[in-house]
């Protein structure tokens, strides 16, 4: 799909909601992913009265990496897009790979988007990467849930995370920059094969015949994941016989004869439920508890600081 001002716009006004005025920021790494977004957001705030700050990182992994931030914001004020950048600081920076720099670079732009009360922080991922995600967790075994991948908005952290360039290529990317005259930089890590996500990007490049398939695949799991959800929900009703705000209590014979999958999506869902300000539990401590209850007929145990209470017939989750 070419990328026009106008259908950037609709697809904007369609699928997102903002304020009156709204007040966003772009996270801009100078690639030209980020830097087509930056371009299209600043024409669309223009349109919405709202403002634009563009985001910048200086992730201290290369040695030029200070003059290529510099040069990014100064490209961007040039252009009338006000921007802001960050240095990380070197004790942070030790592993020196991409989930390092990555981790880094969010937690300063939630820092600041949170400070500042900037509720939409856009990001420049788009169809190929999510496609290159896709392959990575399916390599890696992943559930259903989780082959979903990226999605166009979520919450993390107070802050709304906005991908409107998922509906889009690399090469029609590529193409609106040309056709716009937007300068980029080409990260030189973009061809270093140590990398998983790299090795990925290589293969689907030059492997045509497995695109079209695994599209397909990707397409399907995006498409059924709404009744995937709603059948775990209905599956959760089923089982609970009561809920309130410090305790969930199911019946433990109907849960476990479900599969162990569906179990831990069950368990997920009261764990999110009961303690909220908690991460996510770890995939196998859930797979090790399910294996718990569904050995044993009394229990009494915890997950994650949740406590839980197991006789033959009903399950307690405490918060």
């Amino acid at each position: 799909m070419l990328i026009t001002q106008s259908d950037f716009n609709k697809n904007l006004n369609k699928n997102f909601f903002f304020e009156k005025f709204p007040k966003i920021a772009v996270a801009v790494s100078g690639g030209p992913d980020s830097m087509a977004l930056a371009f299209l957001l600043k024409n669309w705030v223009l349109k919405n009265n709202g403002s634009l700050l563009a985001l910048i990182v200086d992730h201290q992994v290369r040695k030029d990496s200070n003059l290529e931030a510099k040069n990014i914001k100064k490209y961007l004020i040039e252009h009338k897009i006000e921007s802001k950048l960050f240095k990380i600081n070197k004790k942070n920076v030790i592993k020196k790979n991409m989930n390092e720099a990555r981790k880094n670079r969010f937690n300063q732009l939630f820092n600041f988007c949170n400070r500042q009360s900037i509720f939409h922080l856009f990001v420049g991922h788009h169809f190929d990467d999510n496609l290159e995600t896709y392959l990575l967790r399916k390599l890696a075994g992943s559930n259903f849930e989780g082959l979903r991948c990226m999605q166009q908005k979520f919450i993390i952290e107070n802050i709304q995370i906005l991908r409107p360039l998922l509906s889009y290529n690399k090469k029609n990317i590529l193409l609106y920059n040309e056709s716009n005259n937007i300068s980029y930089v080409k990260d030189p890590s973009n061809k270093n094969l140590k990398y998983s996500r790299i090795v990925v990007r290589e293969f689907l490049l030059n492997k045509n015949e497995f695109i079209q398939q695994i599209k397909k695949e990707f397409d399907v799991i995006k498409n059924y994941f709404p009744k995937y959800k709603k059948m775990i929900f209905d599956i959760f009703n089923k089982i609970s016989i009561d809920i309130s705000k410090n305790k969930i209590l199911i019946n433990s014979n109907i849960l476990t004869k479900y599969d162990f999958e569906i179990q831990i999506k069950i368990v997920e869902i009261i764990y999110k439920f009961l303690k909220p300000k908690k991460i996510n539990l770890r995939y196998r401590k859930i797979l090790d508890f399910i294996e718990l209850i569904n050995s044993r007929e009394i229990l009494s145990s915890n997950l994650g600081g949740m406590s839980i209470k197991k006789d033959v017939l009903l399950i307690s989750f405490l918060s």
